[in-house]
């Protein structure tokens, strides 16, 4: 492992890196570094950077390299090229999500007194369940916390529920659902002592409550989009695109909504006014919408049509 020093560096561009790497930050990366790193994770986990807004990026790396202690970015390339276990941890840096159960209560108060009963009545009438799919679902907390509002409003038979995430690892940790105090703090009480279990100093999601959601890995970027589905929700994972990858996310997420169905962004989030003839926004605070029943095509084709 590089070893930390206070002396100044050397960067791929061949000036001084002034900063020592307990000060790295996003913006110490240069455009050349960033590429070679992209390279990398292109080549080697067949995880493509195009589109992802570069800051961002940057800000995630610098922190994985801190992390590290390593001197500097070229060191940092040199180790991530023959290192496959680094590339699997920035990997994970990179594809991490803030959340907790029932993250921004009042959102899912509106999904409890309106969306799911609305969409629980549309199911009685066709016999389908109500199907949901939570994208960039992190270590579970937001599918669990629908498949919890299920167990509440006792239709949890009545629930089809899909969680997908870029990360691997991710996906491995939901399933388990083992989760901190911390992580629980939205949980009502009645629900914290019906569906968890103390294990150590950690709490563990019942199995009836764990089998609800099925887990899988997924890129909303270059992946297909499920089969229609009543409900998606994908809070704050645009704000990590540019706007035409954003363009082309809302047009996948249009396609892979049954006509009436519900899209949840995340606050810090809006559509474009190009969308507006994929939905209709019914609720802007909790930046809520609902597909056009009268929509033009919109399967994921080119950019120009949205």
């Amino acid at each position: 492992m590089p070893k930390l020093e206070s002396d100044p560096t050397i960067s791929t561009k061949g000036e001084k890196q002034k900063k020592n790497p307990a000060r790295f930050i996003g913006s110490d990366i240069s455009d050349t570094t960033y590429q070679q790193i992209a390279a990398i994770l292109l080549e080697q986990q067949q995880f493509d950077l195009a589109g992802y807004k570069d800051l961002c990026i940057k800000r995630r790396i610098a922190t994985q390299i801190r992390a590290i202690r390593c001197e500097d970015p070229t060191s940092y390339v040199e180790l991530l090229a023959a290192d496959k276990d680094e590339q699997t941890k920035l990997l994970a840096v990179l594809s991490i999500h803030v959340s907790q159960f029932f993250r921004n209560p009042t959102m899912f108060n509106v999904l409890e007194t309106k969306i799911l009963p609305e969409l629980l009545q549309a199911s009685r009438q066709t016999g389908a369940k109500v199907s949901v799919w939570s994208i960039g679902c992190a270590n579970g907390e937001e599918p669990y916390s629908i498949a919890l509002l299920g167990q509440k409003l006792q239709r949890q038979n009545r629930f089809s529920i899909m969680a997908t995430d870029l990360s691997p690892n991710a996906v491995v940790r939901a399933e388990a659902g083992l989760y901190s105090a911390a992580r629980l703090t939205g949980v009502p009480d009645e629900l914290l002592q019906q569906f968890f279990s103390a294990q150590g100093n950690s709490y563990l999601l019942e199995q009836k409550v764990r089998k609800q959601v099925q887990f899988s890995r997924h890129d909303i970027l270059i992946d297909p989009a499920f089969e229609p589905v009543d409900l998606i929700l994908c809070r704050n994972l645009l704000i990590y695109f540019s706007r035409e990858q954003q363009l082309q996310i809302l047009k996948k997420l249009a396609s892979a909504l049954h006509p009436g169905g519900y899209l949840v962004l995340g606050r810090a989030e809006t559509l474009a006014p190009s969308c507006r003839k994929l939905f209709v926004c019914i609720d802007p605070a909790e930046r809520i919408y609902q597909r056009l029943e009268d929509t033009v095509d919109i399967k994921p084709a080119g950019l120009g049509e949205i």
